[in-house]
């Protein structure tokens, strides 16, 4: 499981601290190590072993230094040693805003690299002695280690002590902010009008129910949509990216707020009850099968119009078929045509059924000029 650790603490027992050693740490659960801190006894072995200089404050969130302070030889039994791993960084106390910060502390597995003992340089004097086991006799002893740290919750969470049967060596997030998931890293369904984002110091980025006017719970989050700013927010204002889906009670479109199509939106009538969609009553055979919000008044195909789409549009003769007038545009005056027998309504230089025949005393078809008077 992931943690975000603020310190590791290491009581030794029966032996000196070690010499020279580097605490380590895995976020992907022990397959790769990285360096947290080094330790040793000089800057030279800080050098020698880590090729790193020596450094008791670091400069960035980030940044891995040697220490010396935790490598002399006494105490020579209970010996501490104290690790933080946030405190005298540059962010420690702004830790919540610092992303560095905050990564640098994560970790699934930490590990103590031993790699020198601290002596007191008894190897040295045995060999005058001739004593070869006095080697086998340096030891590490430790007999505690303590590590202090919280759950990663992204700041959505007073607690981590939730615990599933299914996995009972982890300890779960208890969520707020209608945020879910072990670490609190998404938002909940429903909750997704905006994009979910971690807590910083100064906002909690709560995440907000997707206002769908009660006609469904489901809907996601669309990036383009937030960046269009199309989707209207709980509070009346086009912010976020929440899509309803599944939309019930005959409507549709991002918020459910449009009725599908053969239904309408009657004047006065809230989007938010259930039966906002009335159906409309229109006759198909005239009508496209919608009507206009507010009224209800029927949508009628091309060739009809009327309240109730009961006559024959502008063009078209003969209801209820409606036939198209088929006039000749250059004669005709007006755009529709005798209802009963489709006669075109003719410019005075044309005649015909459909005004596609020049008058007596014109010529030039389609022009239909008037004649021109010679005198003898």
């Amino acid at each position: 499981q992931e943690f975000l650790v603020a310190y590791v603490f290491i009581k030794m027992a029966n032996s000196p601290r070690p010499g020279v050693w580097a605490l380590e740490k895995s976020t992907d659960f022990g397959k790769t190590w990285n360096p947290w801190q080094y330790f040793a006894g000089n800057p030279n072995e800080c050098l020698q072993f880590f090729n790193a200089s020596t450094s008791e404050v670091p400069e960035e969130d980030d940044e891995v230094i040697c220490t010396t302070k935790f490598s002399k030889v006494v105490p020579l039994e209970n010996g501490e040693i104290i690790v933080s791993l946030v405190d005298d960084r540059p962010n420690a106390q702004n830790f919540s805003n610092s992303q560095k910060l905050q990564d640098w502390t994560k970790a699934t597995s930490v590990r103590l690299r031993l790699l020198q003992t601290k002596t007191l340089l008894g190897h040295l004097m045995a060999v005058r002695r001739q004593d070869p086991t006095v080697t086998r006799r340096y030891f590490y002893s430790i007999k505690d280690i303590s590590i202090g740290g919280r759950c990663v919750c992204n700041g959505h969470a007073e607690r981590c002590d939730k615990r599933d049967a299914t996995q009972p060596n982890k300890l779960f997030c208890e969520c707020h902010h209608n945020t879910c998931g072990p670490q609190c890293e998404r938002c909940c369904p429903g909750f997704v009008q905006k994009k979910w984002q971690r807590v910083t110091t100064n906002k909690d980025f709560m995440c907000e129910p997707c206002n769908c006017h009660g006609h469904t719970n489901a809907c996601v989050y669309d990036a383009e949509i937030d960046a269009k700013k199309l989707s209207l927010d709980i509070h009346g204002n086009y912010d976020g990216g929440g899509v309803c889906q599944n939309c019930t009670h005959n409507t549709k479109g991002i918020n459910c707020e449009q009725c599908i199509d053969g239904f309408y939106q009657p004047f006065n009538v809230p989007k938010d009850v259930p039966n906002v969609c009335h159906p409309c009553q229109c006759r198909s055979r005239f009508s496209t099968g919608s009507c206009e919000e507010g009224t209800g008044r029927c949508r009628c195909k091309p060739q009809y119009t009327g309240e109730n789409c009961d006559r024959c549009n502008n063009g078209y003769h003969n209801f209820p078929e409606c036939l198209p007038c088929d006039c000749h545009v250059n004669g005709t005056a007006e755009g529709k045509c005798d209802v009963g027998g489709g006669q075109c309504p003719c410019k005075s230089n044309y005649m015909g059924r459909k005004c596609n025949t020049c008058r007596s005393q014109y010529y030039n078809f389609p022009e239909c000029k008037g004649m021109s008077h010679t005198h003898v």
